[in-house]
């Protein structure tokens, strides 16, 4: 039985209805400033692909629902909030189980 990869575009399919730590950190700083191609830089996603990854981004219908939402600046601080405790959380995870060096999560 072979085991294959999934390539950059089947990720992206297969996550069009998953909430993922990515899509989260896009969709708090779309809230920013309304910039697709910054806000997925300011979300971790290489250079090379944020301006086409955060267009598609703010299209799938979750990213849409969430925009879509009238939140006030109460809200996008709590979300904020939220994102630097689950990098937090990860970077503790990553420690533990020694993947800490040279592979530290970013944090906001």
């Amino acid at each position: 039985m072979r085991i294959r990869q999934m390539g950059f575009s089947s990720r992206l399919k297969a996550h069009r209805h998953i909430l993922t730590l990515e899509t989260l950190k896009f969709i708090v700083e779309f809230l920013e400033d309304r910039n697709a191609t910054q806000a997925a830089l300011r979300s971790g996603i290489p250079p090379t692909y944020a301006s086409r990854q955060g267009q598609w981004l703010k299209k799938l219908p979750m990213v849409v629902a969430a925009l879509e939402k009238d939140l006030d600046e109460y809200d996008i601080q709590a979300l904020q909030k939220k994102v630097r405790e689950i990098n937090l959380r990860m970077n503790e995870c990553a420690s533990i189980l020694g993947l800490d060096e040279g592979s530290e999560i970013e944090e906001d």
